[in-house]
């Protein structure tokens, strides 16, 4: 008979450790459960134009997070730069390595006529949204 409020004490306690585990799991990734978003898959790009707004193809296009100071490379996707100058730094792919809030992108490239460097900082969110957003910034980068 002893052994049976034993057994029950010592399942109690598994118990009441497995919830606290789970617990602390959740806190540690601190994203809220049950969100609801949709499959899409999120893309965000930049259009590199000269001062009358035309496409200008570029090269050694650089996208630094200004936060955590480290590259940031659009994962997911094959052909970055295409022939209109538009170029996709960032994807829901790279959601982990934004904050919710939003970090500073700085998004650095070289005219290949010209050989000049034009940047831009864009404010890109990430972490636990759905999909990744742009919460400030151009859509173009001018070469002036």
């Amino acid at each position: 008979m002893i052994r049976t409020p034993l057994i029950k004490l010592i399942a109690f306690l598994a118990v009441v450790t497995s919830f606290a585990a789970c617990s602390k799991k959740l806190k540690t990734d601190g994203c809220p459960t049950g969100q609801m978003c949709t499959m899409q898959f999120v893309t965000l790009s930049v259009n590199f134009v000269d001062k009358a707004g035309k496409a200008v193809t570029v090269k050694d296009v650089k996208v630094l997070n200004l936060r955590t100071n480290t590259a940031i490379l659009a994962e997911g996707m094959s052909s970055m730069v295409n022939q209109a100058g538009s170029y996709v730094f960032v994807t829901d792919a790279n959601k982990k390595q934004l904050s919710t809030e939003g970090d500073d992108l700085k998004i650095t490239a070289t005219n290949v006529a010209t050989n000049k460097t034009a940047s831009a900082i864009l404010k890109i969110s990430g972490g636990c949204n759905c999909h990744v957003s742009k919460v400030s910034g151009s859509d173009n980068i001018v070469f002036e």
